[in-house]
Order: C-alpha cells, then structure tokens, then sequence
C-alpha cells in the first residue's frame, strides 16, 4: 500500500456505506471467486454505487486486495449477509477504523474525536482532517472534498443503513455531534479484533505489553478505557483466547489462540 492510497479520502463517491447494497455484492460473490464486473451486474446498484461499495467492503474488512472474500467476510456472506449482528456491526467499524488499514483519515477521526460525552461540529472536524492529510500528504486538499468526507464519515454512523446502531455518534442539530456513552462491544468481536491487530502488528510475537492495547491505537477504536478493555480481556481469558500476567507493571497479556477463525465461529457458528 503506498501513502497515496493509504491518504485516499475520495473513495466513497459521496455516498455512505450502506449494509443493503454491501449485501447485493456479498450475496451474489458467495458464488464467484472474486466481486467482478458480471457479480456487479448482477446487483441493482448505480453506476456510482457499484464503484463505492465495493471499495467500502474492502475497507471494512469483507473484501481482500483482489476483491475476493476475506476470512471474515466469507463467515459474514454466509451467516449474517445482511450484516444485522451487533458483532458484525463492530468489526465493520473496527476495519475501517484499524490503523493498519488503508482508510487512515477514519482512524484519525474515530480516536480524536469519538471519545464518550465528546461533542464537536461538522467544521471542526473538517478543520482537522484538512491539516490531517497536510500534516501527511504536504498537499493541501480540496475544500469540497473534505467537506463531503466529513458528511459521509458522520452518516457512516448516523444513517440506520450503515452503523447507527452501534449508537458511537449523536447530532443534536444539524452538524453538531455529540458521543455518547456506548456499551462495550460484544467479547468475540474484541477477541476477533484483538488477533487481527496482533497479528497485523505484532506477527508472531508471543507476549505484548498490555499497555500497547490500552491506547487509542486499538481500545480507543472501541472508545474503551482501560478498566472496559481490561474487564473484556479476563472474560477472554476465562475462554482461554489470552493470557494476562498483572502482577506487576508492565502487565503483559499471551495470545493462545491466534487463529481468527476461533473467534469468527464463536460470533457466527
């Protein structure tokens, strides 16, 4: 990936992403190898849509760099297609928002930002994410693309068509956001989360500082503190997916079950 797809902001076609059309796409590549010109015109999406989504699918983890179905996005088309679960719902959010993904401004706006009793305006976040992708880029870019960024990151998560009901994202008038205080995603989407991002990161290293996991990089794509996270942790230790040494600082956690199919077919199966 290099900086100018991992700093693209235009992807999105000025649309949102939207679970009905990712399901069009999701029910017709079951039966293919690879979402491909026949797979789109199959569905009944636009011209513009059928470009957007399955960019969106590829960001938010169901699609691989050659448009085939992901792990993840092979147990989402068959048990939950129309991305319904709560589980589902989550890790959508967690791939675009991961810091190894290709959607970099997304992370960048979920941990500055989505932060509980947080509230901040349209132009505040076009503000920031201009001097984001100066600060990264050296390119300044254009006004109107920021600003229609901005209104489909915010209603990513306001639209019940994409992730309202992850309930991350309040507007209490037009532009104005307010976050609220969310409950704490299910255990088998963090466990699922947890191995990817090890893994992503961390290859095959055994133990990790528990304070890597803390931060804002990873607990704060949940808007987790540090008590939540830890309190998800000990109940993935009782499923003996990690292993958590608090005796003395710096606490370290084990990874016993690396494999994401483990937590796939825990939330699925």
């Amino acid at each position: 990936m290099n900086i100018g797809d991992k700093f693209t902001i235009s992807f999105h076609e000025k649309f949102i992403l939207s679970r009905s059309s990712i399901y069009q796409i999701l029910r017709e590549t079951r039966q293919k190898v690879k979402v491909d010109k026949e797979v789109l015109q199959n569905t009944s999406l636009g011209n513009n849509y059928k470009k957007s989504m399955p960019r969106y699918a590829k960001r938010a983890g169901l699609l691989d760099e050659k448009n085939r179905l992901t792990l993840f996005g092979r147990f989402v088309a068959e048990f939950d297609p129309q991305m319904e679960k709560s589980s589902t719902q989550w890790l959508l959010h967690y791939h675009l928002a991961a810091p190894h993904r290709s959607t970099a401004f997304w992370h960048h706006l979920v941990t500055q930002w989505f932060i509980p009793g947080n509230t901040f305006t349209a132009e505040q976040l076009v503000e920031d994410l201009t001097m984001f992708l100066q600060r990264n880029t050296g390119r300044t870019p254009a006004p109107r693309s920021v600003r229609s960024t901005i209104t489909i990151f915010a209603g990513t998560y306001l639209k019940s068509d994409g992730l309202k009901r992850l309930g991350l994202l309040e507007e209490s008038e037009k532009g104005s956001y307010y976050v609220p205080q969310v409950n704490p995603p299910p255990v088998w989407a963090l466990g699922y989360a947890l191995a990817e991002y090890w893994k992503m990161h961390y290859g095959e290293r055994l133990t990790i500082n528990l304070d890597d996991f803390t931060g804002k990089n990873f607990a704060g794509i949940f808007l987790l503190g540090e008590e939540g996270l830890t309190e998800l942790l000990i109940e993935l230790k009782r499923e003996g997916v990690i292993d958590l040494y608090r005796i003395a600082r710096p606490y370290q956690i084990v990874l016993l079950q690396p494999g994401l199919e483990f937590a796939l077919e825990r939330i699925y199966m």
